[in-house]
């Protein structure tokens, strides 16, 4: 059943958001011409490889130049693409993944196989859960993503989730993407790039496991007050 709700919503989103991604597409071809679709290998449930498609959006040519990882304000995406892809229309595409089975809706953001193998044994628990189009990651880090905070708040959710938490995740992602795609236009959170510190994010993260709410938070906030200089292939997350 939830297969099958999961590929009948699929095909409506597709449907929907179908005219929003052609003016996408007209408007990334008159900045950038190039190839439509982004492909890339990822790493989903399990460890098993699959290809994900995005509306690409970088530079044509520009992904060798500069550092593999998406930055606050990368000068590999023009202004106009930066705010198509904070609407996250460039990852509509993605819904052809979730009808194909490599994805859910709901799920921790699939990596890259350089940066998976460089999980320690309590990162690669994510693994264990089937990556989604939306979560608790995508939902809170919107920009200069460090993978290892994004591991630390995945793998103290979706341990623990629940059909409440999870339709809570899929509720709120619209306001942020609002909220983010607007703070573009207008400046009021140009600097803003993640949602932790919010009532929500402390609802969605705590449950009964073996580690308090509390301790998530503290282990986030050390994360981000830690030494953030990485090697390339222990860096952020690659996106086109």
């Amino acid at each position: 059943m939830r297969r099958l709700l999961e590929i009948l919503f699929a095909i409506l989103l597709l449907i929907l958001l179908f005219p929003f991604f052609l003016i996408a597409v007209i408007v990334v071809q008159i900045d950038s011409p190039g190839p439509i679709i982004f492909r890339q290998v990822r790493i989903g449930k399990g460890g098993r490889k699959f290809t994900l498609y995005k509306l690409r959006t970088m530079k044509k040519g520009a992904n060798g130049s500069f550092p593999p990882h998406t930055q606050v304000n990368d000068p590999r995406f023009s202004p106009v693409c930066r705010f198509i892809r904070a609407t996250c229309i460039d990852e509509v595409p993605q819904l052809w993944n979730i009808l194909k089975g490599d994805m859910s809706f709901v799920g921790p953001r699939p990596e890259l196989p350089k940066i998976v193998k460089t999980y320690d044994e309590e990162q690669k628990n994510v693994l264990k859960f089937e990556p989604g189009l939306f979560g608790i990651s995508q939902l809170v880090l919107r920009e200069g993503v460090d993978y290892r905070k994004k591991l630390i708040i995945e793998n103290a959710y979706y341990p623990h989730r629940t059909l409440l938490k999870d339709f809570t995740i899929t509720f709120l992602t619209p306001f942020v993407i609002v909220d983010n795609a607007l703070g573009k236009i207008l400046g009021h959170n140009g600097k803003k790039t993640e949602y932790t510190n919010t009532s929500w994010f402390r609802f969605i993260i705590r449950h009964n496991g073996d580690k308090s709410i509390s301790e998530v938070i503290k282990k986030v906030v050390n994360e981000e007050n830690a030494d953030s200089t990485f090697s390339d292939t222990n860096a952020m997350r690659n996106s086109g």
